[in-house]
């Protein structure tokens, strides 16, 4: 499968929000339900320490795709999953609470 690196110095918040779009599946209900959520516009204040706790879990998803779960602030682990799933990570229910966690910290 081929990946597109979002650069988001060159995209306004909205043409990014468009991209990250494109990645989910807006058949499932899951999808609805983050798209949904997506459009409510969620902000996190502090992106970069946010960043930096997400990565330092050490999970191996990559930082357009950590980008995308800081943008989006998922609230459930279906809804991180549904993000991350093009990747094909097989992540553990312990360290999707521990993203979610994080978020929350956040919010």
């Amino acid at each position: 499968m081929e990946y597109e690196i979002i650069d988001e110095k060159f995209l306004s918040e909205t043409e990014v929000k468009e991209k990250y779009l494109d990645f989910v599946d807006k058949g499932s209900e899951i999808g609805k339900k983050l798209l949904d959520h997506v459009q409510k516009n969620i902000k996190i204040d502090n992106f970069d320490s946010v960043f930096e706790e997400i990565s330092a879990l050490n999970l191996n998803i990559r930082d357009d795709y950590t980008r995308m779960i800081i943008d989006v602030s998922p609230t459930s682990a279906d809804q991180l999953r549904a993000i991350i799933s093009p990747l094909k990570l097989n992540v553990k229910e312990e360290d999707l609470k521990a993203i979610l966690t994080v978020l929350k910290k956040h919010l």
